[in-house]
């Protein structure tokens, strides 16, 4: 390992206290520096940041004892280690399995290529699901005909995590370590300026400046808000509802694998609150500005299209709550990278500034670890990383000229739409169709 390039008791200013910024503060923490400072908008958990949620997918794929790993699968690998055995997070992991459909054979064949050769050579036994009788084998509740579907019940490790408690144990942990927060306008980090010899600092909506010997830019969906991208990031927005169940309803949820179809969407099992969270499965939703950069605008409604897809999906598996009102809708930012794999690296231009990025919707899961990654780079520089990490996080805007906006997510129109041509939107609490201006 390097040397390092700060000392224990060196200002570490960390842009954004979601799921990347708080795994890194806390990181940092144990690792005994002493002078980390967090900003961000809102108090944990931020009623905007993603992590902000009840469910989120666990799915740590499957590779061959002889397979040459790629630092984004170890990386769950490790994760999945850490969901088990650290305190700080362990309560929040939900083993209940988890089941890969389609209504497509042509896409189910596509995207579990891997898997069907795992198979044939003996190295996993996942269940094949070509019937409604399979799937509610797993899942009792679907009383849905499930019409085309087919799918795997893949690893016992998978399942869901509690996404807002996971926040909130470790906001916890972070104060008891003495980490320092900052939040409202003061939290709020507008800009990041350098002097002459690319030093940077921050700048707050409040119009006050902070300097620090590393800057970590962990800021999720805005972080196109606080500095360039080059294009790297697209924000990208995608949307979920939840409807009330009853006790004894929820018993019947208890235990079940979460029910994901490429096409369709995913649901789980019941959360504390008695409520089932369901999304409708498509390529998202920018929010264009005038440059081409997708900008997140957080909102409670969702497009009447969304509700349109949610209730289809339930009606294919729950059709005995496909009519049952939503008590909360969200739509829910993320931020993907061309090829959808993390942005961990020292800016090229700013000597101080550290970037932890490019969540790609399907990063949650990481959060045991990923500040261990995101640390070694604020710790060491681009040597705190392996060769091969390094490579595989660096920045890299040429990757964005003939980026897939799609990204093998399929579902609704099968092409990303722009929130500004959405004409009818419904929330919770506005279930008529209606205008919304969207900023």
């Amino acid at each position: 390992m390097a040397n390092p390039i700060i000392d224990k008791s060196s200002s570490i200013l960390i842009v954004g206290a979601g799921t990347f910024g708080l795994s890194t503060a806390l990181e940092l923490a144990r690792d005994g520096y002493t002078n980390i400072h967090c900003f961000d908008n809102y108090e944990c958990p931020s009623p905007i940041a993603a992590g902000n949620d009840s469910n989120k997918i666990f799915d740590y794929d499957v590779h061959a004892p002889d397979e040459q790993i790629s630092p984004g699968l170890r990386i769950r690998l490790e994760a999945r280690d850490q969901w088990k055995a650290d305190p700080i997070y362990s309560p929040f992991y939900h083993p209940v399995g988890f089941i890969f459909a389609a209504c497509s054979e042509k896409i189910l064949k596509k995207e579990t290529e891997k898997i069907r050769k795992l198979i044939d050579k003996g190295i996993v036994d996942y269940e094949y699901l070509d019937s409604p009788e399979k799937f509610s084998k797993h899942i009792p509740v679907l009383k849905g005909e499930l019409p085309g579907w087919k799918g795997y019940k893949l690893n016992k490790d998978d399942g869901w995590l509690h996404a807002r408690n996971s926040l909130k144990s470790a906001y916890e942990e972070c104060k008891r370590l003495g980490v320092k927060f900052t939040f409202g306008e003061d939290g709020n980090i507008l800009d990041v300026l350098a002097d002459d010899a690319n030093i940077a600092s921050i700048v707050t909506r409040s119009g006050k400046t902070f300097a620090g010997d590393r800057i970590v830019i962990t800021a999720g969906a805005n972080a196109v808000k606080v500095l360039s991208f080059e294009k790297q990031l697209q924000a990208k927005c995608f949307t979920l509802a939840h409807f009330k169940v009853t006790e004894e309803e929820a018993e019947i949820f208890k235990g079940s694998p979460v029910m994901f179809n490429l096409q369709k969407g995913f649901f789980f099992e019941a959360d504390e609150n008695l409520e089932i969270k369901v999304c409708n499965e498509f390529p998202g939703y920018t929010n264009l500005d005038s440059h081409d950069e997708s900008i997140p605008w957080f909102t409670d409604e969702i497009p009447v299209e969304a509700e349109e897809g949610i209730r289809e999906y339930l009606r294919e598996t729950l059709p005995q709550f496909a009519d049952r009102p939503f008590v909360k809708t969200r739509s829910c930012w993320c931020t993907d990278s061309p090829n959808r794999e993390l942005i961990i690296c020292e800016h090229p231009k700013f000597k101080n500034v550290v970037l932890g990025s490019g969540d790609s919707g399907k990063s949650f899961m990481l959060m045991p670890v990923i500040g261990k990654y995101i640390s070694k780079v604020a710790i060491y520089g681009q040597d705190g990383l392996s060769e091969e990490d390094r490579e595989f996080w660096k920045w890299r805007p040429e990757t964005a000229s003939d980026r897939d906006d799609e990204q093998s997510r399929y579902g609704g129109s099968g092409k990303v739409s722009d929130v500004k041509d959405i004409k009818k939107w419904v929330s919770a609490s506005k279930p008529t169709p209606h205008e919304v201006k969207v900023e």
